[in-house]
């Protein structure tokens, strides 16, 4: 039987071909297939073989037997080659083993700098040559100005920038022999080394090979040595000219190694000059949107987030427009790049908005001018762009090269390089993508893409690594107020200002019926959860949105190649590689009348279709950052703290009142304990935050806060949905934001079900706004769900969960007989020389000094039989001369501090204090200015009592000697007995296990 119908199918990589395999399986007219096998010598197949059984896949049909053994001497010990995969690449691209300078596409990268030793043995037919310009002839073949401009052109110095008179820009061509009559060189060294790397001759038995030989590289000098011949300035008029020329020449890639100074230059002088370097750079790169610049980050050890933070710009490296890399240095350890030299910190400057991704950038071997010996070893981000831009060269090659550049390319390559490198978790929160570039991978993605027409997306993490502690289908908002301007969706922007953070309890994907409709930039996330890896499809389906006020994000990619069908509909087709969670982003400006309803074919179903598929995922526990001592029992309440008000049109619909009222140190009037927090009406609620009887102040009627308990560990076998009561309330479990509810009409809401992980506590917050007159209910119950359904809003399945609480930060013991009274202190050397907030050591840790109030008490702050809170070290512990002090006190307390304030006196140094694991007073390392939120009037139940810490750290020698830290009570008066915080045997106790005995431990020394 002839196999008339054969097909041969490659795929670039095992996870392709899998799902080639998952297609071909679904197919009703495909007699068979096999994996196709290759059989080699025995001594071969340890270095050939592959994890199948089968036999080796293949690859490119071009790659089979390519391994590269290259002969430059310096490639052993140049650790950044390897690291990241360059020969991946070549094989990838089919280059020739026998010639590898041989050119295989016309990408060309320009680069942007101080030029190149074009004679160097190691760069000599890296160039790329202008095929319409005559090496050697002296004479402007082209009629571009430049004379024998063969290799690239020079657009700065005297003679060669327009700017000085008498300036001769024909004399400005770089070619072979140019700087024979116009001496135009590589007078710094600089664009030399950067050329070293990303087109040194492989296997030519001499120095280093570069990442793209295969491409050329174009020489665009932009330095002026004559004002600087050490670090010459790049001015902008000459770097528009240069990215004219190289433009106009094919060069879609640009290298760009230059910037301000990020240590010194944020100044309010050089704000306006930044401001304009900013602006002229965004019209530059727009201006050549089929072109992506690749800029280095900077090498000052500062970050880039306060530059944004503060509105400045970092140019080019933080001109927001899609074509712009910004890319910061990684060493040989796949760490951020830094080091102390000059006596100062130097290294990679970074931030996790600001910098996209990494690349090598420490200790690189690289090519050199003469005077240097012709190869130096380097460090910095100069040399971390190149290899990125050469990367992304490689990039466009597979793509099908410059010829099919379109505006939307740049964004393509950026989305493959910060999707495919490898991510490390040293980078995380240091670079946008935490990822260090990997050329193999990079190509593989391309090469997929340009076959296929599908992008392939990053997951974020396996289905079996998650260990979720609350889980729920549901989408995060985080909204954003502003005005659109041009058309940008970066939320950090400084025309935007963070509002709200809301969810919407939605499986699908499916966006309408906005919380916000006008200036508001709205960030929808979630993970997509993908059982079935392969093919999937996007359907957009819009009305009253253009393509330009909204922006989908899957699996890290920005999705900006729309196949457009019509006004309302797009499609774009993904690969899924791997089972797993992978996010999803969507951002919009709203609008009321919008909507994006996004719509899927999976490889289950060629069907348009809205899968239930999207879950918001929290993996945090409750919060034990405030030092529990965690005594038993737990008392089963609820801790409510709130504030009041005159008028409810403050909290009804108000745009952003649960975000500016999310941190629970807002609220400073009132605090009690209740057993349960379910009440039928405002009355009820009323009688149990003031007593029965009791009411607000001043003939109030709104009360706002919220209520905070935790569940004890216990057993779900299902999912909750939880009932809320009330007109204005939000639930958050364990920081995780789950429902909030506005209405003035519906008295209550029920969740969707949320699944809660079983063994551990879970930390309750119920923000509410309520009326005590009125007669709705106010309060949460919760009921067990069936499958994924919740119970009826009405029905009777919702009850009380208050018998299973054991909320942290109180203790309630049967019995206060015995128990030690007053506080527990405890201190511990330090030596840092930066005082930082929330240094001392957990609970547990053994302390170098431990002392009790009132037992141990100075004479000086003696009352009665009791201790003022006025601690000065060098009484209790007088020959101890520590640099730096930690200490921290803490006791189980019932009483309030009077008029809500508590001051902490205290020389160099910091303070804090918390109620009930809540922070309720800040005091930075200026020992002068301070922050209070501390609830002034408490009405606890009998043997409730709430942990109060206090604790601080103090910096130099005079804590030693004079320095005391003082509590103040509500005033400042220290001529009152009252003014300062007294030990009192009524309001606080301590559990057993926090008595200890007065001691220290080699005092003079510790």
């Amino acid at each position: 039987m002839l196999l008339s119908n054969l097909q041969v199918l490659e795929a670039v990589d095992e996870g392709v071909l899998q799902v080639i395999i998952s297609e071909i399986e679904k197919r009703t007219d495909v007699e068979f297939y096999v994996r196709d096998f290759v059989l080699r010598a025995p001594s071969l197949v340890d270095a050939l073989s592959s994890n199948s059984s089968s036999g080796t896949r293949r690859m490119l049909q071009t790659n089979v037997g390519q391994n590269y053994t290259l002969n430059d001497p310096a490639i052993n010990t140049t650790w950044w080659f390897h690291k990241i995969n360059v020969t991946g690449a070549w094989r990838l691209l089919g280059l020739n083993n026998s010639d590898l300078r041989q050119q295989t596409s016309d990408v060309i990268v320009a680069v942007t700098d101080s030029g190149a030793l074009v004679n160097h043995t190691d760069l000599v037919g890296s160039w790329w040559e202008n095929p319409d310009e005559l090496d050697g002839d002296l004479s402007d073949n082209d009629n571009n100005t430049f004379i024998d401009d063969v290799y690239g052109a020079c657009f700065s110095t005297r003679q060669c920038s327009p700017t000085y008179l008498g300036n001769n820009v024909s004399r400005c061509g770089i070619g072979r022999d140019t700087i024979s009559w116009n001496g135009i060189t590589d007078r710094v060294s600089h664009g030399t080394k950067i050329a070293g790397l990303i087109g040194a001759n492989p296997n030519d038995g001499v120095g280093i090979a570069g990442v793209a030989p295969n491409l050329r590289q174009m020489i665009l000098k932009v330095t002026d040595e004559s004002f600087d011949p050490f670090n010459p300035p790049y001015a902008y008029s000459d770097v528009v000219r240069a990215v004219d020329y190289g433009y106009g020449k094919g060069a879609r890639i640009f290298s760009m190694s230059f910037g301000n100074d990020a240590r010194n230059s944020m100044t309010q002088f050089n704000k306006p000059s930044l401001d304009a370097a900013a602006s002229a750079y965004r019209t530059l790169f727009r201006k050549y949107n089929n072109a992506l610049f690749v800029a280095a980050a900077g090498n000052e050890w500062t970050s880039l987030e306060n530059w944004r933070g503060a509105n400045y710009t970092y140019s080019p490296c933080m001109v927001d427009t899609p074509n712009t890399l910004c890319v910061g240095g990684t060493n040989s350890e796949d760490k951020i790049f830094y080091l102390f030299a000059g006596n100062r910190d130097q290294g990679t400057n970074y931030g996790a908005t600001t910098v996209d991704m990494g690349a090598p950038g420490a200790a690189i071997w690289t090519t050199d001018i003469a005077w240097n010996g012709y190869y130096n070893n380097v460090y910095g981000t100069s040399f971390s762009a190149p290899i990125t831009a050469a990367v992304a060269g490689l990039v466009l090659a597979a793509l099908g090269g410059q010829g099919r550049a379109t505006s939307a390319t740049p964004l393509q390559i950026k989305n493959i390089l910060m999707t495919t490198g490898d991510d490390l978790p040293s980078l995380q929160g240091m670079y946008r993508s935490s990822r260090r570039i990997n050329a193999g991978n990079a190509v593989a993605a391309a090469l997929t893409l340009a076959r296929t027409n599908r992008t392939t997306v990053r997951m974020a993490r396996t289905i079996e690594s998650v260990n979720s502690t609350v889980a729920m289908q549901a989408w995060e908002f985080t909204w954003y107020s502003g005005v659109q301007n041009d058309g940008s969706f970066d939320p950090i922007a400084s025309a935007w200002n963070l509002f709200d953070v809301t969810v919407r309890n939605e499986a699908r994907s499916d966006f309408r019926a906005w919380r916000y409709q006008s200036n508001a930039l709205g960030v929808a996330t979630a993970l997509m959860r993908v059982d079935t890896p392969g093919f999937y499809s996007i359907q957009a389906r819009t009305r009253d949105f253009a393509l330009t006020q909204w922006q989908l994000t899957v699996g890290e990619v920005v999705i900006n190649t729309w196949n457009v069908l019509n006004a309302t509909t797009a499609t774009i087709d993904l690969i899924f590689p791997q089972r797993g969670y992978y996010n999803i982003t969507l951002r919009t400006y709203t609008n009321p009348t919008g909507i994006v309803s996004l719509w899927w074919t999976t490889p289950s179903s060629g069907t348009w279709a809205q899968p239930t598929i999207f879950w918001t995922i929290h993996e945090d526990g409750p919060s034990t950052r405030h030092y529990d001592p965690n005594p038993a029992p737990k008392p089963a309440l609820w801790h409510v703290v709130w504030n009041e008000s005159s008028v409810f049109t403050d909290f009804q619909f108000n745009r952003g009142y649960f975000m500016a009222n999310s941190q629970p140190r807002q609220f400073r009037d009132w605090q009690t304990t209740v057993a349960d927090f379910s009440f039928p009406t405002g009355t009820d609620l009323r009688n149990a935050l003031y007593g029965t009887g009791g009411a607000p102040s001043n003939n109030r009627t709104v009360v706002y806060g919220y209520a905070r308990a935790n569940l004890r560990a216990m057993n779900f076998s299902t999912g909750l949905s939880f009932r809320l009561q009330g007109p204005h309330t939000r639930l958050l479990i364990d920081g995780q934001n789950i429902f909030d509810f506005m209405s003035v009409q519906q008295l209550q809401t029920v969740t969707p079900c949320v699944n809660l992980r079983s063994g551990v506590t879970h930390e309750i917050f119920l923000f509410f706004a309520a009326r005590v007159n009125s007669s709705n209910p106010v309060g949460i119950t919760w009921a067990p769900c069936t499958g994924t359904a919740v119970s009826g809003g009405n029905s009777g399945a919702y009850s009380s969960f208050s018998s299973n609480l054991a909320t942290n930060f109180f203790y309630a013991p049967t019995s206060t007989t015995g128990l030690p009274r007053g506080f527990r202190c405890d201190a511990w050397p330090g030596s840092q020389s930066i005082i930082t907030v929330g240094t001392t050591p957990p609970l547990g840790t053994p302390p170098t000094l431990t002392w009790m109030y009132p037992r141990d008490c100075p004479n000086s702050i003696k009352v009665g039989s009791e201790c003022k809170m006025a601690t000065r070290m060098g009484e209790l512990f007088p020959s101890i001369t520590w640099p730096v002090w930690h200490v921290r006190c803490y006791t189980y307390w019932s009483g309030s501090l009077s008029n809500g304030t508590s001051r902490a006196l205290n020389l160099i140094g910091a303070a804090f204090q918390h109620q009930a694991g809540v922070r309720i007073y800040d005091q930075p390392g200026d020992g002068i200015s301070f922050t209070n939120f501390a609830p002034y009037r408490t009405r606890f139940a009998a043997n409730v009592y709430q942990l109060y810490v206090i604790e601080w750290v103090a910096y130099g020698q005079l804590w030693n000697l004079v320095a005391q830290q003082t509590i103040w009570d509500g005033t400042f008066d220290t001529s009152k007995a009252t003014a300062v915080l007294t030990t009192n045997p009524n309001t606080m106790i301590l559990p057993p296990a926090s008595l200890g005995a007065f001691r220290w431990s080699n005092p003079t020394t510790a």
